[in-house]
C-alpha cells in the first residue's frame, strides 16, 4: 500500500514537473505572462491543467486569466502542431466554435449603438420577404435564443451551405420549434440570422464589418475567421479523437456559412480582452452591456440561461458567472467572467469530438481563494461546504 502511495504521488510529481519545464518556452514569446504576486496560486493552477491535459491526451491547450483588467496569466501546454512539435502559444489561434456567438453579439450590439439597427426590432422590418409565420421575433430574441428558431441539423462545417447567402434559405421560412417568447432552445441558426442581417445593414461582408466594428477597434489582431483554402498566420494545427479516444488529425471541415456563429479562431489573450470588454464600459455603454449580460425572461416570467450571445448563471458557491463555450471538430473553447471578482478566464485545445470540458471552473477557484482568503480558510474547515462547479448547458 505504501509503496503504491509513493508511486503515484512519483507519477503526479512527474507529471507537473514536465508540464510546468515544457511551458518554459523561449523568452522571446512575450505572449507569455507569469504575475509574481500569484507565484503560489499559478504553481497550483499549472499542476491542475497538466494533469487534465495528460489524462485526457490533449495535443495542444491555452489558458489566459485576467483580473481587474489585468493579465495575470497566459501561457501554453503541449503542441499547437504535434508533428512538427511547436509548442502551443497563449497567441495561437485556436477553433473556439459557439463562443464565436460572443464576437456577432458584441457586433451587433455596437452597431445598435451606432443607429444602424435595434437590438429590439423585429427582423421582418430587415428582411420584408420573411413569411409572416415567422415575422414577430426581433434580433435580441435570436441572440438569447428564445426566437423559435430550430436547432441547426448539421454539425458546424459539415452542412452543404458555403456561404450565408445560401444558408440562410434552407431555414429561415421553417415552422417555428415554439412560439416566439415562449421558451428558450440553443440554436446557432439564430446567430447564422443575425450575421446575415449585419451585411445587409451594413452592405459588406459580416467578417468586414466585425473587423472593422470590433476586432480592429480592440486591436485583436488573433481573431480571424476561419477559412479552409486561406494560410492563416498562427493557427494551431487540428485534432479529434479516434475510437481508442487517441489524437489523430481532423478531417477538413469548411466553416464560411457558420462564421458569425461557430466559424472564427481566436487566441486566449484576445478572448480576454473580449471579456473585459463585457465588464467595462467604454467599447459598449453600460446600459448595453446591462442589457446583453441580462438573462432574457420568457413570456411567463422564467428567467433562462441566456443573455444576448452569452449563457449566465450562478455556480454552486451561489456567485454569479457569464461565458460562453466551444466545440466544433478539431476544437474546443470556454470563456468565463466572475463580475464580481473582475476575472476573466479563456481557455483552448486544439482538438474536437471530446466527452469532457474544459476546466475553467476548477481555474477560477484557485485564483478566487487568492482573492478572498478569509473565505478559503473557512474552506479548509469545512471543503465539502462551498465548491463552484460548472452549469453550462444549452
Amino acid at each position: 500500500m505504501r509503496t503504491s502511495n509513493i508511486f503515484y504521488r512519483f507519477f503526479i510529481l512527474s507529471i507537473f514537473c514536465v508540464t510546468l519545464f515544457s511551458c518554459q518556452k523561449k523568452a522571446s514569446d512575450p505572449s507569455i505572462v507569469r504575475s509574481s504576486k500569484y507565484k503560489k496560486d499559478l504553481i497550483e493552477a499549472y499542476k491542475s491543467l497538466g494533469i487534465f491535459k495528460t489524462i485526457n491526451y490533449v495535443p495542444g491547450l491555452t489558458v489566459a486569466v485576467s483580473i481587474d483588467n489585468q493579465l495575470i496569466w497566459a501561457d501554453g501546454f503541449g503542441y499547437s502542431n504535434v508533428e512538427l512539435k511547436t509548442k502551443a502559444s497563449p497567441a495561437h489561434k485556436f477553433r473556439i466554435g459557439q463562443v464565436s456567438e460572443v464576437i456577432t453579439a458584441l457586433t451587433a450590439a455596437k452597431l445598435s449603438e451606432e443607429g444602424k439597427f435595434k437590438l429590439d426590432q423585429p427582423v421582418s422590418e430587415l428582411l420584408p420577404g420573411l413569411s409572416p409565420k415567422t415575422s414577430n421575433y426581433t434580433i435580441y430574441q435570436l441572440g438569447t435564443h428564445s426566437s423559435g428558431l430550430r436547432a441547426e441539423s448539421e454539425l458546424a462545417g459539415k452542412g452543404p451551405s458555403k456561404s450565408l447567402d445560401a444558408l440562410i434559405p434552407t431555414f429561415v421560412n421553417d415552422e417555428l420549434f415554439y412560439p416566439t417568447g415562449a421558451g428558450v432552445s440553443h440554436s446557432e441558426l439564430g446567430f447564422d440570422l443575425i450575421g446575415y442581417l449585419i451585411e445587409k445593414t451594413t452592405n459588406q461582408t459580416f467578417e468586414k464589418t466585425v473587423k472593422k466594428t470590433l476586432l480592429d477597434t480592440l486591436k485583436l489582431s488573433n481573431t480571424s475567421p476561419d477559412h479552409p483554402y486561406i494560410i492563416v498566420e498562427n493557427k494551431a494545427s487540428t485534432y479529434d479523437y479516434d475510437f481508442m479516444a487517441q489524437p489523430i488529425t481532423a478531417e477538413q471541415i469548411d466553416l464560411r456559412a457558420k462564421v458569425a456563429s461557430a466559424g472564427y479562431l481566436s487566441s486566449v489573450i484576445d478572448l480576454v480582452k473580449l471579456g473585459n470588454t463585457i465588464l467595462y464600459p467604454g467599447y459598449l455603454k453600460q446600459e448595453t452591456i446591462d442589457h446583453i449580460t441580462s438573462q432574457f425572461t420568457t413570456n411567463s416570467g422564467q428567467k433562462s440561461q441566456f443573455g444576448f450571445g452569452l449563457i449566465i448563471g450562478k455556480d454552486n458557491a451561489g456567485k454569479t458567472f457569464i461565458g460562453q463555450q466551444g466545440k466544433v471538430n478539431g476544437g474546443v473553447c470556454a470563456f468565463l467572467i466572475y463580475p464580481e471578482d473582475k476575472m476573466v478566464i479563456a481557455m483552448s485545445a486544439n482538438i474536437g469530438n471530446c466527452s469532457w470540458e474544459l476546466p475553467v471552473f476548477e481555474i477560477a477557484s484557485i485564483f478566487q481563494k487568492a482573492l478572498h482568503p478569509e473565505k478559503a480558510k473557512a474552506e479548509e474547515k469545512a471543503p465539502n461546504a462551498s465548491k463552484a462547479s460548472p452549469e453550462y448547458k444549452k
